[in-house]
């Protein structure tokens, strides 16, 4: 089985995707998420047909 390689160039653009994910998008949504939950119980915007 041949393993797939990645050029410098190919990695590079990985690791800024993955540092922009962690670094800004998730602490993003951590926040929305936060603001969210300090308004009320979430479970009421759970799907009930479970």
């Amino acid at each position: 089985m041949k393993s797939k390689l990645i050029t410098r160039d190919g990695f590079e653009l990985l690791k800024k995707e993955l540092d922009y994910l962690w670094k800004e998008h998730r602490p993003d949504i951590t926040r929305k998420v936060s603001w969210a939950a300090s308004l009320g119980d979430r479970s009421e915007n759970a799907d009930s047909t479970l």
